[in-house]
């Protein structure tokens, strides 16, 4: 298992990552830096613990971040680039922070 200062992953979950989406787990931890996200908890089914997807801009491309918290660290379970309707649904809130 694989971690840095804000997140953690496992490493064949990692390298699946990168050949599936190009998006290496190491570099997402800059995410987490406060900037602006948008999160859903992920309710589709019971995955036995708290699952999170987070919208947010990441070196320019807005990305579908899936993680779950564990311990002080955000453990990384996907991350792939978000889909038309989640860039909407994104710029759509980010456009609405920006106005208040």
């Amino acid at each position: 298992m694989g971690e840095n200062e804000r997140t953690s992953w496992d490493d064949a979950k990692r390298e699946e990552n990168i050949r599936k989406h190009l998006f290496d787990f190491v570099a997402v931890q800059e995410a987490f830096d406060g900037r602006f996200v948008l999160v859903r908890r992920d309710e589709r089914q019971d995955y036995g613990e708290l699952r999170y997807n987070m919208l947010v801009r990441f070196r320019g491309v807005v990305v579908n971040v899936t993680f779950t918290p564990r311990g002080d660290k955000h453990h990384l379970i996907s991350v792939r680039p978000a889909s038309r309707k989640e860039r909407r649904a994104y710029h759509a809130q980010a456009h609405a922070q920006e106005g208040q």
